[in-house]
């Protein structure tokens, strides 16, 4: 009969719904955790202690654990980051700009790059930007202005438009609806 490794299981469940995007600043609670792991709440704290000390989630103390918050410089310097990747592995990829700066066309145009591009480490390190990026991306949709700032180069533009957004979604970024978080039922 193989053992149960319940801070095993605990890490690798919060490391899932970390990098799948739980939202800046929402509330972790370690018994809703346990009970949807059907763990103690023992291991569920010492992954989430282990989570901290990464720097993944941050320990407010006197009321629990949160999802790191996601201020506008750190916004920005996400988006920075992602366009200078993207810009890269087009470039190895030699793959031509995107046809029109909306979101979908951009989106599905990087997933083409990434797909053409042969630098191994780069394609690597551009998804884990765009993994911490999806859970701003997702809240941040209803804060983009239509009105996108002109540029002839259309991931220019689309990285402008997302840039003047950055300020708002900071300002925006709250706790998830409970009934929509697999783990949360923000108590506190």
């Amino acid at each position: 009969m193989r053992q149960r490794d319940p801070f095993g299981m605990a890490m690798a469940s919060l490391r899932t719904a970390l990098e799948e995007g739980l939202a800046p600043g929402q509330h972790l609670s370690v018994a809703d955790i346990a009970a949807s792991l059907k763990l103690s709440t023992s291991p569920v704290r010492e992954a989430l202690s282990r989570l901290c000390g990464e720097g993944l989630i941050e320990d407010r103390r006197g009321l629990g654990y949160f999802t790191r918050a996601a201020p506008f410089e750190d916004i920005i310097g996400l988006l920075d980051l992602e366009a200078a990747h993207v810009r890269l592995a087009a470039r190895d990829g030699l793959v031509p700009g995107p046809h029109d700066a909306a979101n979908a066309v951009v989106d599905l145009w990087i997933l083409e790059v990434v797909a053409r591009c042969e630098n191994q480490p780069l394609v690597e390190s551009l998804v884990r930007v765009r993994r911490r990026l999806g859970p701003l991306r997702r809240l941040g949709e209803a804060l983009l202005d239509e009105d996108t700032p002109q540029s002839d180069d259309r991931l220019d533009a689309y990285y402008a438009r997302w840039r003047v957004a950055a300020g708002r979604l900071a300002a925006h970024v709250r706790r998830l609806d409970p009934d929509l978080s697999e783990y949360t039922r923000n108590i506190v």
